[in-house]
This record gives structure tokens, sequence and C-alpha cells, in this order.
């Protein structure tokens, strides 16, 4: 049971760990000018297991936009 205790209180540090580098991400994107665009393949959220074709911001990482269909046939061709 001690180890139970210990573990859970492991897991509620490491959350809030990553509940505050969240948090300081999210700053520096908000901040970012976001003027390196590139079209990326990303995971559509940071749980997922889908990944989707999006325009991304190559100095903080930010989904900054959805390309155009064109863009996208685009980035397909240049991936084969």
């Amino acid at each position: 049971k001690i180890y139970f205790m210990a573990n859970n209180k492991k897991v509620a540090s490491l959350l809030e760990k990553k509940r505050l580098i969240s948090k300081e991400i999210e700053n520096l994107q908000n901040m970012c000018k976001h003027k390196n665009k590139v079209i990326k393949s990303t995971k559509e959220y940071e749980a997922s297991s889908n990944f989707v074709i999006r325009r991304i911001c190559e100095d903080c990482n930010k989904i900054v936009g959805i390309p155009t269909q064109q863009e996208i046939f685009d980035f397909l061709d240049d991936t084969r």
C-alpha cells in the first residue's frame, strides 16, 4: 500500500509538471509571429493517433492553418 501511495504522488507530480510545460508552450506559441510556415503531417491533437495535414509554424510548432487542396496534393506528391 505504501508503494501505491508513493506511485500516486509521483503521477500527480508528473501531471502537474506536464500541465506547467503545456502552459509554457502555449504562452510561447501565442507570442510567436508565425513567420515560417510549412505544410506538415501532424497529430490531430496531442493524444490522437490520427494524423492530419496542416500549416504549421516552424518556429513554435503551432498549427496555424489548413492548407488548400492544391497544397495538400503538392505535399503528398513530395512525400512519395
